[in-house]
């Protein structure tokens, strides 16, 4: 032994020797556990009853029932070290007369409870072996057990190995980087691996959710099919049956048992241990007729494959009658739910599960291979990990054996095949697998070669998604790092398209977050509500266990942006929603490293809580009642007590700092009307709503589907006229679903307004819904817009062929998505007495414009024919005013005004067709020519022809005094609308904004720098008043 191991023990042995001065039982009791699973049995469990109470009759461990030693000796380090007797563990810190505390505690453990064949007693101090061999004669001779003492040296002695000083480190608090070198040739362990050992083995508590399980499932399945991990696999079974011991819930109990049984067969070779748990699972499922989730039905099916497996070979106590009944059970099961007409996803998966309960091996039949002459659950096993490692198909079925049901298999398989294009979810390729597997079997079946051919057909389309899926992944993070978000965002949403289905699942939900950040980063926040909830539900709803940590996640990245839209108290039930998920479905649920998302938006909810209270004090109560319900205001006040002494938020200061960055102002979501407000592509958008539930979840319905929609556009060329639209939604139980929605439009100078009046939600009616909403954001936002119809028709084609209706309706309807509040907590908030922050005050503009409308020549623009258009004006407008243009020039008033007008940018034919309009609209009047609504074509165009004729010499003059500067620029923004017509443009909103318009035509069209050469018709010599 080196010098460094002589030391190690020696440090170790000291502090066994102080655990007693901090009353560490229960760290040493833990200790002493972990060693005796690795080292002496591994078949331990702790014992019920509180510790140091007497409660666990003295023992603080004893072994479950084992055979494998006796039928299978030495074939695995478990086998080596199960025990098939009753084994019990006791240990004590007690420092003075040991044996008589080892004497009182085995007359407790042999004087009741179950008898017991071996103790093994751990203590912290050194017990001479004279005094030893006393109490192991005196055990066996007074209570027929063996007694097996382990004292301070032989602890310290195997707590300095490589594969226990975890044990040394986590209990007695040694240092990590005294941790002995790892043996040559243990094998190389992956780094997440190593990580989750390391964190189970510093855990105290017991697991008890499901997403403990998820976690741990990782570890245990690499230990159950890697040899270099083999050795840990007795510690893994441990950890899960202590959580199946402590878990509540009897789905994530099922998953525990089958996790269990799995391990307990493929990686230490024998079934026996795990009868009992394969029993309790089948009869569990088989009889409660509300299990119905599709992944624990595949385990059972799966786990019948295995528990027949180990029947051929002698490996289980089951028996060919007990799997056969668990068939039967399990098809009849199966059978009622296809009856019920699931969804189209979970249709595909109880098809599949169906076709293989029929194609399994007929266990009535007597198995004509010797058992001895199959291959090991060994030799199995590594055959399919190296074709799995080598990229290759599972090797075929070298033989024939008899199935179930052939024909109702095919059959099943057929219908499957058919049914596949309305499931994406479903994993085809397992299914595939298992027919290629039993190729020898199918191939003369006169259904075989249609199913092949469907599933292959399948298995290319997913083969040809998947790679699309990346190519397309790879081009959207290379645009978001050179900041084109609007196109990363559609390329996100093919990899989402190509990846959102059973075998690149988790794939197709982070692209489902990615796209809701994206949406989020683009000031959409609504959208990426949506997206980040249809997330969490399709993680809700998968069969992969796995997959639950994305419910959590969605939920509370749906709080952040829910908050960035400005529903800072809906945000704060919806964070509490996600927390509580949180709880249940992840391990570790509040580490930061693991989930960053928690503590960024509780960050997100202190804030919250610390405006509400320096603007909003009326809303604190509610605030804290919410947050009290999971149990987070301690951890609240933490986060906020360093900012105690800080200057409190002012109404204003909020106002300011959600203008500037782009958001909504805070506690929009409180009062009667709930407001969304966002910009893009130039126009202001707002949203307003009853805050009653079936309208806002209307609102949020129509806004999200909008802001999907305007993300569209902005890769496009809408053209809409820079503005403010306003709709006002309400949800209308009385209108038909199979009406479109009721679209009322007024307008104002400064607001595009429209009434909207939505379906509620009909989750009964999924086809429709998505063409019904569509026709409701077409009409508002082609009110904003200056293309024709036809243009914008073909615009929002172009839009659908790049698959706007996935865009819009993500999986689920958004209704049934955002369902999380009851109509009371509605109520609530619309009672409350204060507005949102900063009512009535105008808003501001944000710092940066992050969905800007599109730049450069408009559509239909030609500088050619543009330059041309301008050379006409000249020609056209000048003998219109050719009297009346020299006598203004002799006034100095118009003399300035046109100077101003240049200097601001205005050509000399802009100043023409205004005082063309002028001299033109004089000259109608004079004439008894006016304009209304409604007018003819015909007396349009005698106007027209009138402001149009040439000026004549006896025309009444028009005074200098009407060429003011602002009747110039009425008559220039007049004529802006027949420029915007000649360019094939289409104003549908009245009143027009003029200079919203001559921004378009200016920024879009040249308008305010197309110009040719011609002769100057303002040449007068400069004087002094001309610029005074």
């Amino acid at each position: 032994m080196s010098d460094d191991a002589v030391q190690l023990e020696g440090r170790i042995r000291f502090a066994l020797s102080i655990l007693g001065e901090s009353n560490s039982h229960h760290g040493f009791e833990a200790l002493c556990l972990g060693l005796a699973r690795r080292r002496i049995t591994s078949n331990l469990l702790t014992a019920t009853g509180p510790v140091s109470s007497g409660g666990d009759q003295g023992r603080d461990a004893e072994s479950h029932w084992s055979n494998i030693p006796r039928e299978l000796p030495g074939t695995s380090l478990f086998a080596t070290l199960a025990s098939t007797e009753r084994v019990v563990m006791a240990c004590t810190i007690q420092r003075t007369d040991v044996p008589g505390k080892i004497r009182k505690d085995l007359a407790s453990i042999c004087g009741q409870g179950t008898p017991v064949a071996r103790v093994i007693y751990f203590t912290v101090t050194a017990v001479p072996a004279a005094k030893r061999h006393d109490l192991i004669d005196e055990a066996a001779r007074k209570h027929q057990v063996e007694l097996d003492i382990w004292d301070a040296a032989a602890l310290a002695l195997h707590l300095a190995d490589y594969d226990l000083f975890y044990l040394a480190v986590q209990y007695l608090h040694l240092p990590s980087d005294l941790t002995p070198p790892r043996p040559d040739g243990a094998g190389e362990l992956p780094d997440w691996y190593v990580e989750a050992r390391r964190r189970w083995q510093a855990s105290d508590e017991p697991a008890c959710t499901l997403g403990e399980l998820v976690d741990l499932r990782g570890p245990l399945r690499h230990a159950t099919f890697h040899d270099e991990a083999r050795a840990d696999l007795p510690e893994w079974i441990g950890h899960a049956r202590a959580l199946l011991k402590a878990v509540a819930g009897e789905r994530t109990a099922l998953r525990a048992r089958y996790e269990i049984v799995v391990a307990t067969l493929r990686g230490l070779g024998d079934m026996h241990p795990a009868d009992q748990l394969a029993r309790d699972f089948f009869d569990t499922v088989t009889a409660d007729d509300t299990l119905t989730d599709p992944g624990i039905l595949e385990d059972a099916v799966v786990l019948l494959q295995y528990g027949y497996g180990a029947l051929v070979r002698g490996l289980t106590a089951l028996t060919a009658d007990d799997l056969c009944s668990w068939q039967r059970l399990l098809a009849d099961k199966i059978d009622r739910l296809l009856d019920a007409d699931p969804p189209a996803n979970a249709m595909a998966h109880l098809l599949a599960m169906r076709a293989r309960l029929a194609l399994h091996t007929d266990m009535t039949t007597k198995l004509t291979t010797r058992t001895e002459d199959l291959p090991t659950v060994a030799e199995v096993t590594s055959a399919v990990i190296e074709a799995v490692e080598a990229g290759e198909p599972i090797p075929a079925l070298q033989t024939e054996p008899p199935l179930t049901d052939l024909d109702t298999g095919m059959r099943t398989l057929l219908r499957l095949g058919h049914h596949l294009d309305n499931a994406p979810l479903f994993p085809i390729e397992h299914t595939a697998d298992l027919f290629d597997y039993l190729t020898p079997v199918l191939v003369d079946h006169p259904l075989y070669r249609e199913v092949r051919d469907l599933l292959d057909q399948a298995t290319d389309r997913v083969t040809g998604q998947t790679a699309r899926g990346e190519r397309a992944q790879s081009r959207g993070i290379a645009l978001i790092k050179s900041g084109r978000l609007p196109q990363a965002l559609q390329e996100i949403h093919k990899a989402k398209d190509n990846w959102l289905r059973g075998d690149t699942l988790e794939g197709g939900l982070i692209m489902l977050l990615l796209c809701a950040r994206l949406y989020s980063e683009l000031s959409l926040p609504i959208a990426a509500k949506q997206y980040a909830l249809a997330a969490a539900t399709a993680a809700k709803s998968a069969p992969n266990p796995e997959l639950s940590c994305f419910i959590p996640r969605g939920i509370i990245l749906a709080a952040q942006y829910d908050r960035k839209a400005g529903n800072w108290i809906s945000a704060t039930h919806l964070f509490s929603t996600g927390l509580m998920a949180q709880d249940l479905y992840c391990d570790e649920p509040y580490s930061n490293e693991r989930y960053p998302y928690v503590w960024e938006t509780m960050a997100s909810q202190a804030l919250t809580l610390r405006v509400a209270s320096a603007v909003r004090p009326g809303f604190v109560p509610l605030l804290r009642e919410i947050t009290a319900s999971v149990g987070i205001n301690t951890i609240l006040d933490d986060i906020l007590a360093p900012t105690a002494d800080a200057p409190t938020e002012t109404e204003e200061t909020c106002v300011e700092a959600a203008d500037t960055q782009g958001v909504g102002r805070p506690f929009s979501d409180a009062g009667p009307t709930r407001r969304y407000v966002w910009n893009a592509l130039g126009v202001d958008w707002e949203i307003t709503c009853p805050n009653e539930r079936h309208s806002v979840l209307a609102a949020e319905r129509y806004t999200a589907a909008l802001q999907v929609l305007l993300g569209e556009l902005a890769t496009l060329e809408p053209l809409l006229l820079p503005g403010r639209v306003s709709a006002e939604v309400r949800a209308d139980p009385t209108l038909p679903h199979d009406q479109p929605a009721v679209c009322d439009q007024t307008a104002d100078r400064d607001t595009n307004r429209w009434r909207l009046r939505l379906t509620t939600a009909n989750l009964a009616d999924l086809e429709t819904e998505p063409p019904r909403l569509l026709t409701a954001l077409i009409r508002v936002v082609l009110s904003q817009s200056l293309l024709s119809d036809e243009a914008f028709t073909q615009l929002i084609e172009q839009t659908l062929a790049s698959g706007l209706w996935e865009k819009l309706f993500v999986g689920r309807p958004y209704d049934e998505l955002a369902a999380f509040l009851k109509a009371d907590d509605y109520q609530t908030m619309a009672a409350l007495t204060e507005p949102a922050v900063g009512a009535g005050m105008h808003r501001g503009r944000a710092e940066s414009d992050v969905l800007p409308a599109q730049t450069g020549p408009g559509p239909g623009y030609k500088p050619e024919e543009a330059l041309e258009t301008v050379r006409n004006r000249y020609a056209v407008m000048l003998p219109i005013v050719r009297y009346t243009l020299p006598r203004v020039l002799a006034d100095p008033d118009f003399r300035r005004t046109t100077a101003r007008l240049r200097e601001a940018g205005w050509r000399d034919w802009h100043l023409l067709t205004a005082i063309a309009n002028v001299v033109g609209n004089r000259r109608a009047q004079q004439q008894g020519l006016h304009a209304f609504p409604g007018d003819s074509e015909k007396h349009r165009a005698r106007i027209l022809t009138a402001m149009q004729a040439p000026e004549r010499p006896d025309d009444q003059p028009v005074p200098p005094e009407a060429f003011t500067e602002h009747a110039l620029r009425s008559h220039l923004s007049v004529a802006a609308v027949s420029t915007a017509h000649g360019l094939g443009l289409v104003l549908r909103s009245a009143p027009i904004d003029p200079q919203a318009l001559l921004s378009v035509l200016g920024e879009r069209y040249g308008y305010w720098t197309d110009d040719v050469e011609h002769v100057d018709p303002f040449g007068w010599p400069a004087t002094p008043s001309d610029t005074s």
